[in-house]
């Protein structure tokens, strides 16, 4: 009767794989999210600064600065396609703080970004 049936020690043992694994794929997934948030973060800026609206109000200047930090990090994406969370965050980080006094500046003297940025920016701007 018992023929095909899963002893009591078996199906513990692969609830406890389970769980493992679980954890695993949160992670995992934890960390394609933040790869992707980088990843479309850096093509957003992208193309906001080269819209037609945006990309005079910018000095040239900051423009190059910016348009190197947002190749400078596509390069870092491609070359490490399995970097942990933490450093896509960090890079996101290293990102905004380039960009967000560029694009704070040129949308304090021509009436913002048209959308506004993805995410929002810091102090509740649009």
């Amino acid at each position: 009767n018992d023929k095909g049936r899963l002893s009591q020690d078996e199906i513990e043992r692969m609830v406890e794989e389970a769980e493992k694994y679980k954890a695993e794929d949160d992670a995992n997934k934890n960390r394609v999210e933040a790869k992707n948030a980088l990843e479309n973060y850096c093509y957003s800026l992208k193309s906001s600064i080269g819209s037609d609206e945006v990309k005079d109000k910018i000095p040239a200047d900051d423009k190059t600065k910016l348009e190197s930090a947002i190749e400078e990090t596509i390069s870092w994406l491609d070359a490490n396609v399995s970097a942990e969370k933490e450093e896509y965050e960090e890079k996101r980080k290293a990102l905004e703080e380039i960009a967000n006094p560029i694009l704070q500046s040129m949308a304090g003297g021509a009436g913002g970004m048209p959308g506004g940025m993805p995410g929002g920016m810091p102090g509740g701007m649009p």
